[in-house]
């Protein structure tokens, strides 16, 4: 098995560390179990807690905000740490507040919301935000000619994380099935009752996934990379292929060469990308940047409110809870398999075309999500996946976009950077929520989220088509008549 991977270019340890990915990034994609999550959390705290009776599942959106907040804010903190303690440690930091905020919950969640919020929402987020770039950097250094398939690979676990847990969680919780009140909330004491023992169920699984998905991921070494030039000729000479001219060569033996001569310029692609690539404070001074930075900022008004609010939406026609789930579960194998996807057709046919595709798919799936309500339960489920798996070709497009514009050798921190549009975009979806909703209901928020995806569709056009590192210090060095 070792020498067929070695024939087809791979490394052992560099699928390791992608299969060790995906693991990880199914621990973080819970965050994606908010909106799961959030019927049960706002049902138990008017229930159970003190002064907090008048809570709206509204309130809550405050969670996934300060996660997306914390995440989007301290990703360029995981590049320092990388050159401090190394990889593993710190994936392993992120991994261990990631993990305490959940048991944490345990506790806060049976006194307030707001503290709730810090330990489910912020320290979730600080958690991804350490651990979540790593191990795409360490993918893309092993296989720097299919960076977007890698991350697609990657953060395919991120999206199917909520596959998993909605139905750990809605098992545990209302394994019979109960359903909300008529006022939309839950107050079946059997199904309340175990909502903060939930929280240590899920920590528990996370730290043993998290653990196991640290001893896989390991990052290459120059050696690496430079020992595996040669070992095409060593396959070969495994296989008794005798060197000949290339006039004397069969078709079959022709096709070999050609394989092994494109693993070979893998191989150069990833020894020459070390000289080309882009410090954070050269990345802000280019148009490529601000771009993705808007762009970040502009789509995640779409992620952040189909994550927390497509539940207490569907509630109110659908009257299965189980159902619901259900549609959460499924929306997160199309959240991963879309990135897996996205990520393919990013190495075909580039960034600005993908992203192109992206949004406007997500502007006329939230124009007309309202009118599902019209159709059966089956038409809101289907716009709920499609939607989700529009949305997370962001999640693959932009890393890889910000690796090929400005190399993988700062790639942690400079997506780190990109995703503080994420950050400054958190806040504003929260507020949105809270202040807007109650006035312009869900058609309203629906069609104000198209406007978003629509502007960053036109934004997009911007863009160069074939951007490069090289290419943009080039522009900077015109610009500023000397390197940068």
């Amino acid at each position: 098995m070792w020498k067929c991977c070695r024939l087809k270019g791979l490394s052992r340890p560099g699928v390791m560390s992608i299969v060790g990915g995906f693991m990880l990034h199914l621990t973080l994609g819970t965050l994606y179990c908010f909106g799961n999550l959030n019927t049960y959390i706002t049902s138990y705290v008017r229930k159970h807690v003190p002064g907090e009776e008048h809570r709206q599942y509204s309130d809550a959106v405050w969670i996934p905000t300060l996660a997306t907040l914390g995440q989007g804010l301290f990703m360029t903190v995981a590049g320092h740490l990388e050159e401090t303690i190394g990889i593993k440690l710190t994936i392993l930091v992120g991994s261990a507040l990631m993990s305490s905020g959940v048991f944490l919950t345990y506790f806060t969640i049976q006194h307030s919301i707001w503290l709730t919020t810090l330990t489910y929402g912020f320290m979730f987020g600080l958690g991804i935000a350490l651990a979540y770039a790593p191990p795409m950097a360490v993918a893309m250094r092993w296989f720097p000619k299919k960076k977007g398939l890698v991350n697609g690979f990657i953060v395919g676990g991120f999206g199917m994380g909520a596959f998993l847990f909605n139905q750990i969680q809605t098992a545990y919780l209302n394994p019979r099935n109960y359903s909300v009140d008529k006022d939309g909330f839950f107050t079946n004491d059997e199904v309340l009752d175990r909502v903060p023992s939930v929280f240590l169920l899920l920590g528990s699984i996370y730290t043993v996934m998290q653990l196991v998905a640290v001893m896989l991921i390991s990052p290459p070494e120059e050696q690496d990379l430079l020992e595996s030039t040669p070992m095409v000729a060593s396959a070969m000479e495994e296989e008794e292929i005798i060197y000949q001219s290339d006039r004397s060569l069969s078709p079959r033996s022709r096709s070999r060469s050609n394989s092994n001569s494109s693993a070979m310029q893998e191989m150069q692609i990833g020894l020459r990308e070390s000289e080309e690539n882009l410090k954070p404070s050269q990345i802000v001074k280019s148009k490529e940047f601000w771009i993705l930075w808007l762009t970040f900022f502009l789509n995640t008004q779409a992620v952040g409110y189909i994550n927390a609010m497509y539940k207490a939406f569907g509630q109110t026609f659908i009257d299965d809870d189980h159902f619901l789930a259900f549609t959460g579960a499924f929306a997160a194998l199309f959240n991963s398999s879309g990135r897996v996807l996205w990520g393919y057709l990013s190495d075909v046919f580039g960034y600005k075309m993908c992203m192109m595709l992206v949004t406007i798919c997500i502007s006329l799936l939230y124009s007309t999500l309202y009118f599902t309500e019209f159709g059966a339960k089956f038409l809101f489920a289907l716009w709920i996946w499609l939607i989700f798996f529009s949305f997370c070709g962001n999640f693959v497009l932009l890393p890889t976009a910000s690796a090929v514009c400005f190399g993988t050798k700062y790639s942690s921190k400079n997506y780190g950077l990109v995703m503080t549009g994420s950050a400054a975009a958190a806040p504003l979806i929260a507020l949105l929520t809270q202040g807007l909703s109650p006035q312009v209901g869900y058609l309203g928020m629906f069609i104000i989220i198209a406007c978003f995806s629509g502007a960053s569709a036109i934004l997009t056009l911007f863009f160069p088509a074939n951007p490069s590192p090289r290419k943009i210090l080039q522009k900077m060095e015109e610009e500023y008549g000397t390197p940068i």
